[in-house]
């Protein structure tokens, strides 16, 4: 009989890497003798369901929906207790614990498998995620009245968030058995705020076959030199930062282009900070790319930059370009200098300093033989470290042994009810 696994996402209807990698893992469970059922909480419905998905519809992240995500009786604590009933979990797997997080917390009473939580994102240690404050100094995170006073972006939001915190730490974190984190970095965040036992589990870049035959070739000596950004449009990707550091290279390299792949909620500013540098006539957007596009962006580009001045738990972007030979450029925070790797496949500066990031662009720009030598480096380790088989393979390893622990475990009381109140 195959080991069920129930997975509860919430997200924004919007694809990125998070929800590319559930379903991943996903499709990857079944041959693995395990049977997946995933619940997803989302505000906007998504064009098409992963295997095994159900939509479960939140509304979205207004004041209002602050209110309601507070109560711990409704139709998504329903919907998940009558998941469970049916399908009966060996164990829940959590991604992410916001929206709906009352709901979410009281159905999970009615369950005694055992959880573990995958923490995509800083949101357990940091009431914004970012975990840097004013003047670009890196936080040592925890979620305290003190965040409303820092002058990080948290403004009256910070009740909601501590409210959420104290769901869990009282609810949902007693039952966890581990929580897996693709960085080291945010290992060590969660370990000093007592979210206890971390896993380092690190994440992987699903490969079209020709690219893990063969990456694309480097761009030929003659083609104009193009810096490559790939991910959401949002000004903590560090974007106004790239579009600096670009602007002083051009004034030593004329020819220098930007190319520039995703969306999101900053495109307009991104495109209205493009013009102020006279950047636009330099720069090639693709909007969001899959399959031939994707390909595409990266045949064209030199180099990738992940210029991320907020915390960033390991880019999906950095290893599919990896995975391509292209050598990448990453600031120095959270899992980014991790993903690049102690062997030199790719190169790290120090966040919100376009100045420091565009002399390293140069330098790669203008040494070929470099670059080239990069690029393997890169390749090698993200063909070594960064594959689905090596992930999944340790995540049901994981799955295996918190299952065998739990034979051992006194079983808690259920509580038959989703809807009983939350202890007070």
């Amino acid at each position: 009989m195959p080991i069920r696994i129930l997975r509860i996402h919430s997200w924004d209807g919007r694809i990125g890497g998070a929800e590319n990698y559930v379903h991943a893992i996903d499709r990857a469970l079944a041959p693995r003798g395990f049977e997946s059922r995933l619940l997803s909480l989302v505000s906007e419905l998504p064009e098409a369901a992963g295997p095994g998905e159900t939509f479960l519809r939140v509304p979205p992240p207004t004041p209002r929906r602050y209110i309601s995500d507070l109560r711990s009786d409704g139709p998504v604590a329903r919907a998940i207790a009558q998941a469970i009933r049916e399908f009966a979990p060996d164990l829940v797997h959590l991604h992410h614990f916001d929206a709906a997080f009352g709901e979410v917390a009281a159905a999970l009473r009615t369950t005694d498998a055992p959880i573990l939580f995958t923490a995509h994102d800083a949101e357990l240690v940091c009431p914004n995620g970012q975990l840097v404050r004013p003047g670009s100094i890196i936080c040592e995170g925890g979620i305290r009245p003190r965040c409303r006073f820092t002058g990080c972006p948290v403004g009256w939001g910070l009740p909601y968030e501590l409210a959420q915190r104290a769901v869990f730490d009282r609810s949902v974190a007693p039952r966890i058995r581990a929580y897996l984190c693709p960085s080291e970095s945010l290992s060590r965040y969660l370990t000093s705020q007592g979210y206890r036992p971390t896993i380092h589990l690190p994440s992987f870049a699903a490969l079209p076959e020709m690219i893990a035959r063969a990456p694309p070739p480097y761009p030929e000596p003659s083609a104009p030199r193009t810096i490559g950004f790939l991910g959401r449009i949002e000004l903590y990707k560090g974007l106004r930062d790239l579009v600096d550091a670009v602007a002083l290279l051009r004034r030593r390299l004329p020819g220098v282009r930007l190319a520039i792949a995703g969306a999101g909620a900053a495109d307009l500013e991104l495109d209205r900070y493009l013009a102020e540098r006279d950047l636009t006539g330099a720069t090639q957007r693709y909007g969001v790319v899959g399959g031939a596009a994707k390909e595409e962006f990266f045949r064209s580009i030199h180099v990738l930059a992940v210029p991320s001045n907020k915390f960033e738990n390991t880019p999906l972007s950095a290893m599919e370009a990896m995975a391509r030979a292209r050598p990448v450029v990453g600031t120095d925070i959270g899992g980014i200098p991790e993903v690049l790797g102690p062997d030199l496949a790719g190169l790290v500066v120090p966040i919100s300093d376009p100045a420091r990031l565009a002399q390293v662009l140069e330098a790669l720009l203008t040494d070929r033989p470099r670059a080239l030598r990069l690029g393997e480096l890169a390749r090698r380790r993200a063909l070594g470290v960064y594959t689905e088989d090596h992930h999944v393979d340790r995540l049901v390893e994981v799955y295996r042994t918190v299952m065998d622990a739990e034979t051992s475990r006194p079983r808690p009381p259920l509580r038959a009810n989703p809807a009983d109140r939350l202890p007070s």
